[in-house]
């Protein structure tokens, strides 16, 4: 296995957690601000953190030894799958009534923000060499 595997496994693995953590720190936080119905926005924007941080990270964990075109077409793909369902959801939750959109938001934006930084932590600490000693 090449360090640049072991990365992208490395940062799923960190994302997995921090997800995991993230679901199980919903729960009483949306319960103590808007009870159940809170409980379930927050697990909602969880679920949305997790597949804007982990549709990319599977990707690169699936594609990065294809030829470039495909991990392109890959990682472009991923992309815009999880573009569709995240706007998908969006609009459907819109015109849910008593939904609470702060909760959902707050979850959402924290997860996909902490999943960046797994990303960028990950990566910054990984030693992938720029060129291939052998060519």
């Amino acid at each position: 296995m090449t360090e640049e595997s072991r990365t992208y496994r490395r940062a799923l693995r960190v994302t997995i957690i921090v997800i995991v953590a993230m679901a199980v720190i919903a729960v009483p936080v949306g319960l103590l601000v808007a009870g159940g119905a809170g409980v379930l926005a927050a697990e909602i924007g969880v679920a949305v953190a997790a597949l804007a941080g982990l549709t990319t990270q599977i990707a690169m964990v699936v594609a990065h030894q294809k030829p470039p075109h495909l991990m392109a077409a890959y990682i472009g793909g991923s992309w815009l799958a999880k573009m569709l369902i995240i706007i998908v959801a969006l609009l459907v939750l819109q015109g849910v009534e008593g939904f609470e959109k702060e909760i959902f938001a707050g979850f959402a934006v924290v997860g996909i923000l902490a999943t960046l930084a797994v990303d960028f932590s990950v990566i910054r600490k990984a030693r992938i060499p720029y060129v291939d000693g052998g060519s």
